[in-house]
């Protein structure tokens, strides 16, 4: 967990969120995300002027699990886990409303309007919240690192209205001295150019997309169709193991 200069209320929400289910938990300023490269692409609509701190909470998403990350059609919030992390964020927003008074508005990776609809879209306003917020640091695989787990974990947010101080710095550079398994493992060579290339990650997906499994459902047992898409950055990093 990062280390704050912490309230007695701070430590008691972040103890909360782990208690509901989270493997970290920690807060940032809003004012600091601003100045982060997602608020251009993501603002001003993401952003409510009477909400002061994000709240981010990481769920542990280790090999052992893969059903977390499992896409479908039927499920809920797109995976297993990010609908674990959206019942985690809505009764955490309950209990701070009840406890503290504080109000709190669970957020998705990001929301778009299309039609009458609203969609989750990607998660680079995330991974920024998530390091403002004392949990990991953005690695060269492009994914968030945190100590404890290494990039093996899904996010999720808050807006809080309550201001809270923000973290510690986290001294942590675990890309300095790593040989970049991450980046070897890639089966698009999504590095080879040095830097990461969303395209040729995508690539990638659409081809996980297109080789769709049908997986029983853990509940009914009937065939479901999933995408399991490609994680090998993921599990070739050796942080957290």
């Amino acid at each position: 967990m990062p280390s704050y200069r912490k309230s007695a209320r701070l430590t008691s929400i972040l103890e909360h969120a782990q208690t509901l289910g989270a493997s970290l938990a920690g807060v940032a300023r809003i004012a600091s995300l601003r100045e982060a490269p997602s608020y251009q692409q993501y603002a001003p609509r993401a952003f409510p002027e009477e909400m002061n701190s994000v709240l981010v909470l990481a769920l542990r998403h280790e090999e052992d699990e893969p059903e977390l990350d499992w896409w479908g059609p039927q499920v809920q919030g797109g995976t297993p886990g990010n609908q674990r992390l959206r019942e985690m964020a809505e009764a955490l927003a309950q209990w701070l409303q009840r406890t503290y008074a504080i109000q709190a508005q669970p957020l998705a990776y990001y929301v778009d309007t299309v039609g009458e609809l609203l969609q989750e879209k990607g998660g680079t306003f995330l991974k920024d919240a998530a390091v403002l917020a004392g949990l990991g640091v953005m690695g060269d695989n492009n994914l968030l690192i945190t100590p404890e787990f290494g990039p093996r974990v899904r996010l999720r947010a808050l807006f809080l209205d309550h201001a809270f101080e923000p973290p510690d710095p986290l001294t942590f550079s675990p890309c300095d001295a790593c040989d970049h398994p991450c980046q070897a493992a890639c089966p698009q060579q999504a590095f080879v150019f040095g830097t990461y290339s969303r395209e040729l990650c995508a690539r990638q997906m659409h081809i996980d997309e297109a080789n769709s499994v049908m997986i029983p459902s853990a509940s009914t047992g009937t065939p479901q169709q999933r995408i399991t898409y490609c994680r090998a950055c993921e599990f070739a990093c050796p942080v957290g193991r």
